[in-house]
């Protein structure tokens, strides 16, 4: 009984902690106001894209993905080597550009089976899709494209995520967190900036500085950070909490050098203690 006090107690710290960074964050930055919201599939191409490497890269690997190719069909119909030259900027090219073009065929099934009412082997698309740990099969979300809208011929031809509006988050976790080169950060990313859905991305600058400050523990890597960060988010602070710490790890709290002198969190830091 008393481990069990000793780790609510903990947890009620580390809220109260994560609280108070949130509020000193908005205090000295502001409170983010969220964007109109972006296409779901741009999101998550774009994710995909930051994975390992800096956002400036991203956005050239995107830009020259989309000057090339304005639509998403282009890019499925595209042959591997053009996609994968006009990725180059990014880094990764070749496994980013087998990765894109798997999940929009992935998705362009997915709207011809709605369409048609026909069905694809599960295992046909678990082959095609070299799934990690889970066969996303069509059927499983079939029922919810037509609930969600009138699927027309017309919509066919351009490929989205719409469907998944109708679908609830840990569902989207597992489904879209299936594929192939799509880990937590970026089921999240399409979540919290795709959908507008309550959602926390933890990239390099957010668990660093969580291992400093405190909230994150020191020997858990990305994955499980995920996990461990749902129930400590304060409410409706996802967004805010998320992008303030992304500016404040690359303005102050930076991996080498941190400016621990002009830092309004060192009270709160175990790294300023040392």
């Amino acid at each position: 009984m008393r481990r069990s006090e000793g780790r609510w107690q903990r947890h009620k710290d580390l809220k109260a902690k994560l609280k108070k960074t949130a509020l000193l964050l908005e205090k000295e930055y502001g409170v983010p106001q969220r964007e109109k919201r972006a296409d779901p599939l741009d999101i998550l191409i774009q994710t995909i894209l930051s994975q390992n490497t800096n956002d400036r890269n991203r956005d050239r690997a995107y830009e020259g993905l989309k000057s090339r190719f304005p639509r998403w069909e282009d890019v499925l119909k595209a042959k591997r080597e053009a996609v994968i030259s006009a990725l180059r900027p990014g880094g990764l090219a070749a496994q980013k550009a087998r990765r894109i073009q798997e999940i929009l065929r992935w998705i362009k099934r997915l709207c011809r089976n709605s369409v048609h009412g026909s069905r694809a082997s599960p295992r046909t698309d678990y082959d095609m899709l070299k799934i990690n740990h889970l066969a996303v099969r069509p059927e499983r979300v079939e029922g919810r494209m037509a609930n969600y809208d009138t699927v027309s011929k017309k919509r066919e031809k351009r490929l989205n995520l719409s469907f998944l509006k109708g679908m609830g988050s840990e569902e989207i976790k597992e489904l879209i967190g299936g594929l192939k080169g799509v880990g937590p950060k970026t089921v999240h990313c399409l979540l919290l900036f795709g959908l507008g859905r309550d959602a926390f991305p933890v990239d390099t600058h957010i668990l660093r500085i969580g291992k400093r400050i405190g909230f994150i523990p020191e020997r858990m890597n990305a994955v499980k950070a995920h996990l461990w960060m749902v129930p400590l988010i304060p409410k409706e602070k996802s967004l805010s909490l998320h992008l303030n710490l992304i500016r404040f790890g690359r303005s102050i709290c930076r991996a080498k050098r941190p400016r621990c002198e002009a830092c309004f969190l060192a009270k709160e830091c175990l790294y300023n203690s040392q």
